[in-house]
């Protein structure tokens, strides 16, 4: 067996008190006891063992799993607390071990109960709102490196920014060593990553919360009350100190009835539900996080499995009771439920890949940070053959591991010219490949205020939406804008409005040059909303009479999080009046924008030959060289890479430069020399005889006789 660096302590901690929230922060050696071996037994290749010695003082733990049979090793300890509370317990290692045999099924089962959030049943859970502005950029750490990766990642990943909160009990468990806490923390990260690689998602840790000094909330043996006072408390104040998709409770509390965790279905992205709840009911890490994995999958949208549900194991992550063994695979229902839930924009605020991870760097996060070459997650999960996942270092003779532009058949940056991103809309442009780096370059598009959807909107940030396409988007096909609600938005109210101050719980009212730019009004054929959770969003259903007749002017309110604006409002770039454009749910005059420096011309308007990014700088045609367009080259921008390989164009040159340079002039010469012979010329200076021709020895006058036959008839003829 081998040992596994990311078992070894990690550099820092991040803790609350309960009183006051401070940021600590502390750096330890790091201690090479810590160490994990991982393996089979001998002659068993379906078994597992996993060996972890914990330190100078606590001896060896382990796992090893045959077949059916699972057994603890475990060491028998002291524990002796010091009086200087300001130090660690201390165990004392009575040098002998035990292995025992652990039960096959563990009797835990997941709280949920198949149920469906309702807005209605608890509003003192349900009424509460916002503690930040709709649109709040997520906090980062000052220069912090940019992360990379994963290296399997494409343009349908979603991420998912994950805060883990460790209440006091559990603290104490693991005697108040906030290294331990930390590193527990990124161990069940790290697994709950590679469970979800498969589903295209990535896992990331961005903060760890300590309740070092006490809880923080009402803990209750009932898992429901628990998860409610959890999610109140996310809302209210986790979620402004450390902005999150997604936060996950660990706890000691015993729930009642058996139960390990508690989560809600569906609310992955709202701001309201987004959690779930986890007793720590087992030593083996990996059933452990299978769990929180279990209860996430509720946040996802997904069920507890059935009988009828396919899954290549035993059980599947998604059973709704667990074991011993931790599962490792999800049922064809779970994966059918998750495409249902990301068909309604529960991914919506999971584009976004985070800038920062907690602690950072972590081998086997599946995140290209500072220090490493690459990273391909945990090593049992790992299958890039380009990367070591046990140094994240790049193997010999690999030149990368991960982007869009690597070529994990052979270790090496895709050609030149090779599309990494293609263009997403007539707003959007593509990027290439430059031949030399593994990445993809940063996404660019066409300039801000480019007229676009024939006329009815105006590109903003690479997208083209009108009120027509959010309409659609929100309430399906049937979906359209009704024009004459719009004045309802100067109310500033549910019915209409130009914002919604959860901090205030107050709308804001649109002035009447905006009132385009505020909700969004709909009709449509269809009766549910399409696009987001209906049972968390605020809906208005309301009339009005316009030319005789009545209009309905349907309104949502959708809970996606904080990092989104809310697609219930106008978008940005849709049309508002003859040259005015929706921005920040103001009309605003499109020249003025320009004359600002959005969508400014690019020079000599690329002659013709491409088109102005976002950048400023000219998106030239294929054969145009930027950045004017106006010379012979390879296309794409200065941003977005080359649009053809310049290799292939350099190749192509050094082929004519032989040709021109060595070849014509070779071939010329040997023309001239074959001309030069069949002219009866010799090489110093005398015309070569006729053939057949008579030349005498003597010295004098040369007398020579033509033996043709045209010449013998003549004399014949004389």
């Amino acid at each position: 067996m081998e040992d596994d660096q990311r078992f070894h302590p990690s550099k820092e901690f991040s803790h609350y008190g309960k009183i006051t929230p401070q940021l600590r922060h502390g750096r330890h050696k790091r201690s090479l006891t810590n160490t994990r071996e991982e393996g089979k037994i001998r002659g068993k290749p379906d078994s597992s063992v996993a060996i972890a010695t914990c330190g100078e003082t606590e001896g060896i733990r382990g796992i090893i799993i045959d077949t059916d049979d699972t057994y603890y090793i475990e060491s028998p300890r002291v524990t002796v607390k010091s009086n200087d509370t300001n130090d660690e317990t201390a165990r004392i290692d009575l040098g002998e071990h035990f292995i025992y045999r652990g039960p096959n099924g563990g009797g835990h089962r997941c709280g949920y109960d198949g149920g469906h959030i309702n807005a209605t049943h608890d509003p003192e859970l349900y009424r509460q709102h916002m503690a930040a502005p709709t649109r709040q950029k997520r906090a980062t750490s000052s220069g912090s490196p940019k992360i990379r990766g994963p290296y399997n990642a494409n343009k349908y990943s979603s991420y998912v920014e994950l805060v883990i909160v460790v209440d006091n009990k559990m603290f104490k468990t693991m005697r108040e060593n906030f290294k331990t806490v930390q590193q527990y923390c990124k161990d069940i990260t790290n697994i709950i990553n590679a469970l979800y690689e498969p589903l295209n998602i990535f896992v990331g840790l961005v903060g760890v919360v300590v309740w070092n000094e006490g809880d923080e909330i009402e803990l209750s043996k009932d898992g429901e009350v628990t998860l409610k006072n959890f999610l109140h408390y996310r809302k209210k104040t986790l979620i402004k100190d450390h902005p999150n998709d997604n936060a996950q409770l660990f706890t000691k509390e015993h729930f009642d009835g058996g139960v390990v965790g508690k989560a809600l279905k569906g609310p992955i992205c709202t701001y309201e539900f987004s959690g779930g709840v986890e007793m720590y009911h087992s030593e083996i890490i990996g059933v452990q996080a299978t769990t929180v994995a279990h209860e996430m999958g509720h946040n996802f949208g997904m069920e507890h499995d059935t009988a009828d549900c396919e899954c290549p194991e035993e059980r599947c992550i998604m059973s709704a009771s667990s074991s011993s063994i931790a599962p490792k695979h999800w049922s064809r229902c779970s994966i059918d439920q998750l495409s249902l839930a990301f068909h309604h924009g529960m991914n919506y605020c999971l584009m976004n890949k985070p800038e920062s991870l907690f602690d950072s760097p972590v081998c086997g996060n599946g995140f290209v940070e500072a220090g490493e070459q690459c990273d391909c997650g945990l090593p049992d999960y790992c299958d890039n053959s380009c990367c070591d996942p046990r140094t994240c270092m790049l193997h010999t003779n690999a030149s990368c591991a991960t982007g869009e532009c690597c070529d994990l058949r052979t270790c090496k940056p895709m050609v030149g010219g090779t599309v990494c991103r293609q263009a997403d809309g007539e707003c959007d442009l593509p990027e290439y490949c430059s031949g030399e780096s593994e990445y993809c370059p940063g996404d660019v598009f066409k300039r801000d205020t480019e007229v676009c959807d024939g006329g009815k909107a105006f590109c903003y940030r690479g997208t083209c939406r009108s009120q027509n396409d959010q309409c659609r988007l929100l309430w399906g096909p049937t979906g359209k804008s009704s024009e004459q609600c719009y004045a309802k938005n100067e109310d500033g109210s549910r019915h209409g409005n130009c914002g919604y101050n959860r901090v205030k719980n107050e709308y804001v009212k649109c002035d009447e040059a905006d009132v385009h730019c505020g909700m969004l009004h709909c009709r449509h054929l269809n009766e549910r909303l399409e696009f987001g959770m209906e049972s968390v969003a605020i809906l208005s259903h309301s009339f009005m009479t316009y030319n005789g007749s009545v209009i309905p002017c349907r309104t949502a309110i959708v809970d996606l999080g904080l990092q989104k604006v809310d697609p219930g409002l106008t978008p940005d770039g849709a049309k508002c009046g003859e040259g005015k454009m929706c921005l920040n749910q103001m009309c605003m005059s499109v020249e003025k924008l320009r004359a600002g420096g959005s969508g400014a011309a690019c020079p000599e308007n690329c002659n013709d030959k491409g088109v102005c990014n976002s950048e400023g700088h000219c998106h030239c045609e294929p054969g145009f060289a930027p950045p004017l367009c106006n010379l012979p080259g390879y296309g794409g921008s200065l941003d977005s890479g080359p649009a053809t390989d310049p290799n292939a164009t350099a190749g192509f040159r050094r082929i004519m430069y032989i040709f021109f340079c060595g070849v014509v002039p070779v071939c010329f010469i040997f023309a001239l020399v074959v001309y030069y012979l069949r002219n009866g010329h010799t090489f110093n200076g005398k015309r070569k005889p006729a053939p057949n021709a008579y030349v005498p020895r003597q010295s004098g006058a040369v007398v020579s006789y033509s033996t043709s036959r045209t010449a013998l008839s003549s004399l014949g003829a004389a």
